[in-house]
Order: C-alpha cells, then structure tokens, then sequence
C-alpha cells in the first residue's frame, strides 16, 4: 500500500521536490544533502522512494511548503498541547465541574493521566470543527492527523497555489470558526473561550504556511509529513478516522482512499 500511498503525498503535499528536510534523533530537521565534485553540499530532493521510506518509519521527512516560485499546494491548521492549563475530572454530585491545574503536555504523556481521555476529547472535537469549517467555507480536500507527539494536524488541500492566496484562505477558514485570536506573531493563536470545559484553553493553534512569499528566504518553513515515525515520541503517527466516536483517536483505515477522496468521513 506504501507505493499507492506515496503517489498521494506527492499529490496533497509535496510542492517542492528539489529538496526535503531529514529529521534527526533528538527531533531537529536540517535539509537533506550530498557533496559534489565540487566539495559542495548539493540538496536532495524527493523522489518516490523517499516518501515510501517515510511511510515504512525508516526514515522521516519534512517538507518544505514553498517552492521556488512561492507557489503551495496546502495549509495546515498545527494544533499542540500547552504546557499550562486545566483539564475537567468527574462531574461533582452538585452537577459542578471542578477544574484541575495541569500542563497538558505532561499529562498526555503519561499514558496512566486521568486527563487523558478528556484531552482526546478535545483533540477530537477540534478536529472535527475545523474539518467541517473547511469543508462547509472553501469546500475544498482535507484530512486530520495525530502528529504523534502532542497534537493534531489539520490540512486543507487547494491544490498548487501561490502561497499568499493559500495563506489567505487557511485565515479565512480559521475566521469563520469565530473561534480562535491571534496571541502571537502572525501565526498563532488561541481559543476564545478560555472555560476549560467550553473552550480550549489546553491548545496552541499554528497556521501554515507562514510566508506569503520566500522573499529571498531559501527555503521557508517546513511540515513534517504524516504518518511514519516522529522521532521525538514513540506514539504512532496515523491520519484521524472521523466516523470513530470523538473521544477515541483511532487510525484512518484506508488513508489511500482518504487522500483520493479529500473526505476524512470516508471510510
């Protein structure tokens, strides 16, 4: 399945070809190279075999959103746990909620937390709302996917673009949540609603791509791609099944068909 799935990523993800990120053990990504006969460090780029080695956890990939032109195929909504905030236990017998301080990140690490399930909740629920934004405003191909680490990936497929109209279009999908306010930069954000019961408060939100143009940048900003293995945690890394019950992060079974259809409630 990995050579069908591979024809896929070349398809959603991968914009620029002549030359991919190599993630190392301690989790930094530094461009993939070779010398030439000039002593020079020469890049290498994608080629089928690559991505089918991403796909089998023998090698993991990042890929670079922009290419030369500043065109992009995708956006990407990257949405990672904070290391402050609350989560929800039991109702009480009064019907409240009494919220408990925690940092996320090390709660959904211990596979033992009692936060856990209400992170997967939120996890789910998030995912969903904005699969279902994208779906309902651009009306375009997307997927969602457990990074393996701490959070989850939205995607939104437009297709080759240039980046400033890709840019815009994750910020308008993102604007008609009504859901989310930029706190830093230009590229990330937090939930409205800081209720850890309501809201989100547990959650940073990313946008990809980050640049409307390289602008005499190299090579801009990088995504890992999906699946395979991230070497900074050893959870797996699978794309969402959406029609699974919302607290219950479980594997697309046909991410071929995922891909193809740019639906995540197939199945």
């Amino acid at each position: 399945m990995n050579d069908l799935l591979a024809i896929q990523y070349a398809k959603r993800f991968i914009q620029r070809r002549d030359v991919k990120a190599v993630q190392f053990q301690n989790g930094d990504y530094y461009p993939d190279s070779s010398l030439n006969n000039l002593n020079q460090h020469a890049p290498l780029g994608f080629q089928m075999q690559h991505l089918e080695k991403h796909l089998e956890g023998t090698a993991t990939y990042g890929h670079y959103l922009l290419d030369a032109e500043s065109n992009c195929r995708m956006f990407a909504f990257d949405l990672d746990l904070e290391k402050t905030g609350t989560w929800v236990p039991m109702i009480n017998d009064d019907g409240s909620i009494s919220p408990v301080d925690c940092n996320p990140r090390e709660e959904w690490s211990n596979r033992a937390s009692l936060a856990r399930p209400w992170i997967k909740y939120q996890m789910g629920m998030l995912a969903r709302k904005l699969i279902n934004t994208i779906q309902t405003e651009l009306n375009i191909p997307c997927a969602a996917a457990y990074s393996g680490s701490k959070g989850i990936h939205v995607y939104g497929f437009t297709g080759p673009m240039p980046a400033q109209q890709v840019r815009a279009a994750a910020l308008f999908a993102l604007e008609a949540t009504d859901d989310w306010e930029l706190f830093k930069g230009q590229h990330f954000f937090k939930h409205k609603l800081r209720d850890p019961e309501m809201g989100y408060p547990n959650f940073s939100l990313e946008t990809f791509p980050k640049q409307d143009s390289l602008d005499g940048k190299d090579l801009g900003n990088l995504m890992r791609l999906p699946m395979g293995r991230n070497l900074k945690s050893s959870d797996p890394c699978f794309f969402l099944d959406l029609n699974s019950p919302i607290g219950v992060l479980a594997p697309h079974p046909d991410p071929v068909r995922l891909l193809e259809s740019g639906d995540p409630y197939t199945s």
